[in-house]
Formats: C-alpha cells, sequence, structure tokens
C-alpha cells in the first residue's frame, strides 16, 4: 500500500466578465470543482469545473510551479 502525502498547487487563472458590477472573485466562487480519477489503470485524471452563471466565465488556467506543503503531515509510514 502506498504512503500519503498531501500538497497545494496553485493556477493563474484568466477569464471574461460581461458586466460593471461582477467581480473576478464572484465569477470563480460560483464554479463547482470537482476533480475525477477513473481508476482505470491509467495515470489520467480530471479536474473539472463547471458553472451556470451568464456574468463571465474561466477562458484560460495555466498551473504554477511552486507546490507548497499542507497543513496536514504526509504519513511516515505505508498505509496497510
Amino acid at each position: 500500500m502506498p504512503k500519503l502525502f498531501k500538497r497545494v498547487i496553485s493556477f493563474a487563472v484568466e477569464g471574461e466578465i460581461y458586466d460593471n458590477e461582477t467581480k473576478p472573485e464572484d465569477i470563480l466562487k460560483n464554479y463547482e470543482w470537482n476533480f475525477k480519477d477513473y481508476n482505470d489503470g491509467k495515470d489520467k485524471c480530471f479536474l473539472v469545473f463547471e458553472h451556470k452563471d451568464s456574468r463571465g466565465k474561466i477562458t484560460k488556467m495555466t498551473k504554477l510551479s511552486k507546490i507548497n506543503k499542507a497543513k496536514k503531515p504526509d504519513t511516515e509510514y505505508f498505509i496497510v
């Protein structure tokens, strides 16, 4: 069995806003974010984000290079 780890990765997000009252944070908060791993034996997983807000949308995301440790510590032993 594997050892477990937890890290924080960041993304640079670009988008569009369609009115003058909306802020970028309003658009980002209305997205529903989900991680999908279909456990089909392939090294492929998906970050799925969707929304029904017509005030704006995300148009581009770029993963930033810095990786931070999370508050929860890694396991020191293999989990059985």
